[in-house]
């Protein structure tokens, strides 16, 4: 009996690993054949690259996949020994040279289940010191003086693509630089002075959202520092002041229910919101851009035998506030043009 259930679980361990790898083998074909469509269309491609290797790390055994690799191998082996010859380089020279790291360094981490491509790691260490040589040369001629922000993040962006399979101090120290360049340190306030206590609730709500996610990174060099009046502005230093133009409450509908004589009245409402944006950047006059935002929320009024018990509008307000707030803050803000 036990030597028969044995059986039974070995014969079911076969049939589920012939399972996995069947679909293994299926998502590695699909991969390899997407990646020939790419190289077909376009030629040699980071992306495309990616995905056949990819595509033979999931289907080794794929002769399809690994005839594609040792052609489009050679050919990118083939253009890199062309421009290491080249004393002067153009950016379309430089990516071909990343994208000849990008396939030997990935290649090298699956080679041993595919032990029939033959890869030259002698030539490809030899031609690494080179190309890091290359790229450092590129960099710190290319012109960056007078860039606008945009401009800035797009170097970053490449420069950093330099080095994800070199070390080179000299291209890390200029990205720095850049990064210190286009870091904003964002601050919100807001000049709205009202009396009654929806006014008071407004800007009680956005300090809190603001206290909530302060030194957030919002991506792409903002940094949100919180809640201010009006600083010293600077070249990273940013001050948006939110003026609100228009704060409403409307009543949609009203409702009773009532069981065994006690009620409950419900009272369905709408809060709207709307302002601008004033964003001071250290230019002469602030860029201006509305904004707006609506909610909706119930309250509720029981009444049962002598008592009376009310929601807190108030709280209930302040919360919705805040998470509209907290929004703009995260999603709204941070797409701002700086």
């Amino acid at each position: 009996m036990k030597k028969s259930s044995l059986s039974i679980i070995f014969f079911i361990s076969i049939f589920i690993f012939s399972g996995c790898s069947a679909i293994m083998t299926s998502i590695g074909d699909s991969k390899i054949n997407n990646s020939i469509k790419t190289y077909r269309n376009k030629g040699l491609t980071s992306a495309g690259m990616s995905e056949l290797i990819s595509g033979l790390d999931y289907s080794p055994n794929s002769v399809v996949g690994i005839n594609e690799f040792k052609i489009q191998y050679n050919e990118i082996s083939a253009i890199k020994n062309k421009i290491l010859t080249k004393k002067n380089h153009t950016e379309n020279d430089i990516d071909n040279l990343n994208l000849y790291l990008l396939t030997v360094e990935e290649f090298r981490k699956i080679n041993p289940k595919i032990p029939t491509i033959k890869v030259d790691y002698n030539d490809f260490n030899n031609s690494k010191i080179k190309i890091n040589q290359i790229f450092e040369k590129y960099v710190e001629r290319d012109e960056r003086f007078g860039l606008d922000r945009y401009r800035k993040l797009q170097k970053i962006n490449y420069y950093n693509s330099l080095l994800n399979y070199i070390n080179n101090y000299t291209i890390s120290s200029i990205v720095k630089d850049l990064e210190n360049q286009v870091t904003i340190n964002l601050y919100i306030g807001s000049s709205f002075r009202g009396f009654s206590q929806l006014d008071t609730l407004m800007t009680n709500a956005l300090i809190s959202a603001a206290d909530q996610n302060i030194n957030r990174n919002l991506g792409n060099y903002i940094f949100f520092r919180g809640y201010s009046y009006i600083s010293k502005i600077s070249s990273n230093n940013f001050f948006i002041n939110i003026d609100f133009t228009d704060i409403d409450i409307v009543t949609l509908e009203t409702s009773v229910d009532e069981n065994n004589g006690n009620k409950t009245f419900f009272k369905r409402k709408k809060v709207f919101v709307s302002g601008v944006y004033k964003i001071y950047n250290n230019t002469p006059f602030p860029s201006i851009k509305p904004f707006s935002f609506k909610d909706t929320y119930t309250i509720k009024t029981k009444k049962n035998d002598n008592s009376v018990y009310y929601d807190d509008e108030r709280a209930i307000l302040r919360e919705i506030l805040e998470n509209n707030f907290s929004d703009m803050i995260r999603y709204d803000i941070k797409n701002l043009r700086f």
